[in-house]
């Protein structure tokens, strides 16, 4: 009888395990205080630490600063906040996403958030905010479409996270 009980105990242990896992106790608040141009240790001061760090040597993205339309980054950094779900499976359709993106000199670039549904098969972005790719100094600020009406995207942020 004991066994029959251990199948639905790691179901459960794993269902919950991908629901608690995934947010990492963010808040829309919390997101929304990360600026473009902040160092490190300010996101760190406000969100904590990452689940995962990547650094990319020589990243490559699209920019209208020159006329090949390619800007260079000697070295990006991403933070990500948040984790997929384990498994597919797990009776909920959607999961956010928070990914910060640092430059070569170590100040916030962009806040990313996503939020993946019909079981992360598709996405749609919920908010950003970015550094201008064309200015040197970390103050030009560049926001797009709908993503830059604050109180949309607190509402977004809210909902998903």
């Amino acid at each position: 009888m004991k066994q029959w009980l251990a199948v639905p105990f790691a179901l459960l242990s794993l269902f919950a395990l991908d629901r608690c896992s995934r947010k990492n106790g963010l808040d829309a608040e919390d997101i929304l205080a990360v600026r473009p141009g902040m160092t490190m240790d300010e996101v760190e001061e406000i969100l904590g630490k990452p689940f995962d760090m990547e650094v990319r040597s020589d990243h490559m993205f699209v920019c209208r600063c020159n006329p090949e339309r390619l800007c260079r980054e000697p070295q990006r950094t991403t933070w990500t906040y948040t984790r997929k779900p384990l498994t597919r499976f797990t009776p909920y359709w959607g999961f956010p996403m928070l990914w910060v993106h640092f430059n070569s000199r170590g100040k916030v670039n962009t806040v990313y958030a996503k939020r993946y549904f019909a079981m992360g098969v598709d996405s749609e972005g919920i908010y950003m905010k970015k550094l201008s790719p064309c200015d040197t100094t970390d103050q030009t600020m560049e926001q797009f479409g709908n993503l830059d009406d604050e109180a949309k995207a607190i509402k977004r942020l809210r909902t998903a996270f």
